[in-house]
Protein backbone atom coordinates (compact mmCIF):
# COMPACT_ATOMS: atom_id res chain seq x y z
CA UNK A 1 0.00 0.00 0.00
CA UNK A 2 1.74 3.47 -1.02
CA UNK A 3 0.29 6.47 0.08
CA UNK A 4 1.33 9.97 0.21
CA UNK A 5 2.16 9.23 3.66
CA UNK A 6 4.25 6.23 3.27
CA UNK A 7 6.07 8.72 0.58
CA UNK A 8 6.49 11.62 3.08
CA UNK A 9 8.21 9.20 5.46
CA UNK A 10 10.15 7.53 3.30
CA UNK A 11 11.73 10.86 1.99
CA UNK A 12 12.34 11.90 5.73
CA UNK A 13 14.03 8.60 6.59
CA UNK A 14 16.47 8.86 2.96
CA UNK A 15 17.25 12.21 4.38
CA UNK A 16 17.77 11.37 7.79
CA UNK A 17 21.83 10.63 7.21
CA UNK A 18 22.26 13.63 4.87
CA UNK A 19 20.46 16.06 7.62
CA UNK A 20 22.78 14.26 10.44
CA UNK A 21 25.92 15.41 8.53
CA UNK A 22 24.90 18.46 7.36
CA UNK A 23 26.07 21.72 8.26
CA UNK A 24 25.42 25.58 8.59
CA UNK A 25 27.10 26.31 5.62
CA UNK A 26 26.14 23.57 3.40
CA UNK A 27 22.69 24.68 4.56
CA UNK A 28 22.84 27.91 2.72
CA UNK A 29 25.20 26.52 -0.07
CA UNK A 30 21.98 24.06 -0.48
CA UNK A 31 19.34 26.25 -0.25
CA UNK A 32 21.05 29.34 -2.42
CA UNK A 33 21.78 26.39 -5.25
CA UNK A 34 18.32 25.18 -5.07
CA UNK A 35 17.22 28.83 -5.29
CA UNK A 36 19.60 29.17 -7.92
CA UNK A 37 21.25 32.29 -6.54
CA UNK A 38 24.73 33.44 -7.16
CA UNK A 39 26.90 33.85 -4.37
CA UNK A 40 27.02 37.13 -5.35
CA UNK A 41 23.52 38.16 -5.52
CA UNK A 42 23.06 36.68 -2.15
CA UNK A 43 26.08 38.11 -0.53
CA UNK A 44 24.65 41.40 -1.95
CA UNK A 45 21.33 41.11 -0.50
CA UNK A 46 23.00 39.89 2.88
CA UNK A 47 25.32 43.20 2.94
CA UNK A 48 28.55 40.88 3.08
CA UNK A 49 31.61 40.41 0.78
CA UNK A 50 31.30 37.28 -1.98
CA UNK A 51 34.31 36.06 -0.22
CA UNK A 52 32.76 36.14 3.47
CA UNK A 53 30.06 33.81 2.32
CA UNK A 54 31.87 31.77 0.74
CA UNK A 55 34.07 31.16 3.97
CA UNK A 56 30.58 30.80 5.58
CA UNK A 57 28.90 28.24 2.93
CA UNK A 58 33.01 26.13 3.58
CA UNK A 59 32.74 26.31 7.58
CA UNK A 60 36.08 28.52 7.44
CA UNK A 61 33.68 31.54 9.29
CA UNK A 62 31.78 31.00 12.74
CA UNK A 63 28.96 33.57 12.78
CA UNK A 64 25.65 34.05 15.30
CA UNK A 65 22.35 33.90 15.29
CA UNK A 66 21.75 37.36 13.92
CA UNK A 67 23.55 35.90 10.60
CA UNK A 68 21.34 33.15 10.51
CA UNK A 69 18.62 35.21 10.85
CA UNK A 70 19.79 37.35 7.57
CA UNK A 71 20.06 35.03 5.90
CA UNK A 72 16.53 33.16 6.87
CA UNK A 73 15.09 36.19 5.68
CA UNK A 74 17.05 37.05 2.92
CA UNK A 75 16.19 33.31 1.01
CA UNK A 76 12.47 33.49 2.52
CA UNK A 77 12.96 30.19 4.50
CA UNK A 78 12.17 29.08 8.33
CA UNK A 79 15.32 30.27 10.86
CA UNK A 80 14.54 26.98 12.48
CA UNK A 81 17.01 24.90 10.89
CA UNK A 82 19.61 27.07 9.88
CA UNK A 83 19.53 28.02 13.77
CA UNK A 84 19.49 24.21 14.78
CA UNK A 85 22.76 23.62 12.56
CA UNK A 86 24.65 26.92 13.50
CA UNK A 87 24.14 25.94 16.94
CA UNK A 88 25.01 22.20 16.31
CA UNK A 89 28.24 22.96 14.69
CA UNK A 90 29.24 25.21 17.09
CA UNK A 91 29.07 22.48 19.39
CA UNK A 92 31.10 20.02 17.15
CA UNK A 93 34.04 22.41 16.77
CA UNK A 94 33.95 22.12 21.18
CA UNK A 95 34.42 18.71 20.65
CA UNK A 96 30.72 18.39 22.80
CA UNK A 97 28.72 15.57 21.27
CA UNK A 98 25.17 17.54 21.43
CA UNK A 99 21.53 16.52 19.97
CA UNK A 100 20.18 20.02 19.11
CA UNK A 101 16.48 20.18 18.24
CA UNK A 102 14.77 23.54 18.32
CA UNK A 103 11.07 23.68 18.79
CA UNK A 104 9.32 27.07 18.84
CA UNK A 105 8.22 27.88 22.58
CA UNK A 106 4.20 28.13 22.88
Amino acid sequence: MSTEKNKSLDALEATKDIWKKMTFGGLIRSLRMSDEISQTALAKKLRVSKQFLSDVEHNRKEVGISFAKKVSAALGYSIEPLVELLIRDQLRRQKLNYIVELKKAS
